[in-house]
């Protein structure tokens, strides 16, 4: 319908030949391609084609309005193409396999922001260790994953890093809850509940401490950070998360992020992964490039 039908006739009757012919594949009345071939020539003041025993031929004007014809079929039909992707891209489930710190906050609140501007899209989100992300991701059985620490597969591509630095955190009446910055040699003996080994951030933490000489008290240890931050604010124990994880507690007082002076702890990040040999979506490619975009712009 965005071609005019005086065009559309013109050139099926030249590459048909004739206009009964035309008349056949376009199955309207001869008449009809007739009157609209009459209506070019006379708003053109020229003559696009010549009839003969062969059929119908085109003129040098003929073949100029063809080049045209073509031409504008093509850029519909591009134009097309991209309307319809546009439209699949608003539509479509997307699966995601995360590390339990990002969706308290920044995951959350991009999928808010997403929902709201993409109704269509639906996301389906398990929430499990950094391990068993990157095997979910390896197994095809997601289409992204946010692991924490870099990608610990071969045949995983990173999208995007986002800096994540791990930070004391502790209830506003902890001892140490006043201080601007901790080193992990002043954390020996600290009493503390723990993200379970399976989370990155125990593993960095572990890490540092033997790199330091220093032995934490683990009084309890789980494999929710909620857990943890519960305990962290309810008693004297404290934990480790990056700030954004903790940030909606930070924000209702109930928490305080001490930042850690230690060169590998500053450091640590979340990154964005896909299979290498999955073929996404064309929603899904729109969703993961948002998600790059606001990690890259994202502070610390």
């Amino acid at each position: 319908m965005i071609e005019s039908a005086a065009i559309r006739y013109f050139r099926e009757v030249t590459e048909a030949g004739s206009i009964k012919q035309a008349a056949v594949a376009l199955r309207i009345a001869p008449s009809a391609i007739s009157r609209q071939i009459q209506a070019i020539e006379e708003e053109l003041s020229v003559k696009l084609f010549d009839r003969g025993v062969r059929g119908m031929v085109l003129t040098d004007a003929g073949r100029l309005l063809y080049r045209y014809a073509v031409d504008n079929r093509s850029q519909l039909d591009s134009i097309r193409a991209k309307v319809q992707e546009f439209e699949t891209m608003r539509r479509g489930q997307i699966k995601f396999a995360t590390v339990e710190g990002m969706l308290s906050n920044f995951l959350s609140n991009f999928l808010i922001g997403l929902s709201h501007d993409y109704p269509g899209i639906s996301v389906s989100i398990t929430v499990i260790g950094s391990r068993a992300v990157a095997e979910m991701v390896g197994r095809n059985e997601v289409d992204l994953g946010l692991v924490f620490g870099r990608a610990p597969r071969r045949d995983l591509i990173e999208l995007a890093r986002m800096r994540q630095s791990l930070c004391l955190i502790v209830s506003p009446r902890h001892p140490l809850a006043d201080r601007r910055s901790c080193t992990v040699k002043e954390l020996a003996g600290l009493r503390t509940v723990m993200p379970d080994p399976s989370f990155g951030i125990r593993q960095e933490i572990d890490r540092a401490c033997a790199n330091a000489k220093v032995r934490l008290e683990v009084c309890s240890e789980t494999n929710s950070l909620a857990f943890a931050q519960m305990m962290a604010s309810r008693t004297d124990l404290a934990t480790f998360l990056p700030r954004d994880t903790a940030m909606p507690a930070i924000e209702a007082g109930r928490l305080v992020a001490v930042p850690l002076r230690d060169n590998r702890l500053e450091a640590t990040q979340v990154t964005l992964v896909r299979l290498a040999s999955r073929n996404m979506s064309p929603s899904c490619r729109m969703v993961a490039d948002l998600l790059v975009t606001r990690m890259k712009t994202r502070l610390d």
